[in-house]
């Protein structure tokens, strides 16, 4: 299932890597949040779950998601687990980067709903990922 999509190989010691990266973007989301910037709450909460989803990867896989469709990047994640939480989990990823261009790159606001959705989600997902890799 890896094979069909870009990969790029990653000493399994660079997820720490990864997964500070995620954290750092967490905190931002969280502070963002607070302070009422949705835009930037939702930004910084798909970046921590792309970088999570990395963590991972790199952890069980030795290799990260190197195309430009993030989607793949959940399909390399799914690949690792084909449990009940593995798929939500996978739906979750699938669902915050579904507002990722919104967020970006459209002249639409986030709307706090959405922004303390995707927190939520990027919380769980987050979350799941340190569990698995035992981090928590």
């Amino acid at each position: 299932m890896t094979s069909k999509f870009n990969t790029k190989d990653v000493a399994k010691a660079s997820y720490s890597h990864y997964l500070k990266k995620a954290q750092e973007c967490f905190h931002a989301a969280q502070h963002s949040f607070n302070g009422e910037e949705w835009n930037a709450s939702a930004i910084n909460a798909i970046h921590c779950c792309i970088s999570a989803c990395d963590a991972i990867c790199v952890y069980f896989l030795g290799k990260r998601h190197s195309g430009e469709d993030h989607n793949d990047a959940a399909k390399l994640f799914q690949s690792i687990k084909n449990d009940d939480e593995a798929k939500r989990n996978t739906n979750r990823i699938i669902k915050i980067l579904r507002i990722k261009n919104m967020a970006e790159y459209e002249e639409r606001l986030v709307r706090k709903a959405e922004a303390e959705a995707i927190l939520k989600d990027c919380e769980r997902l987050f979350d799941y990922v340190k569990k698995q890799i035992g981090r928590e």
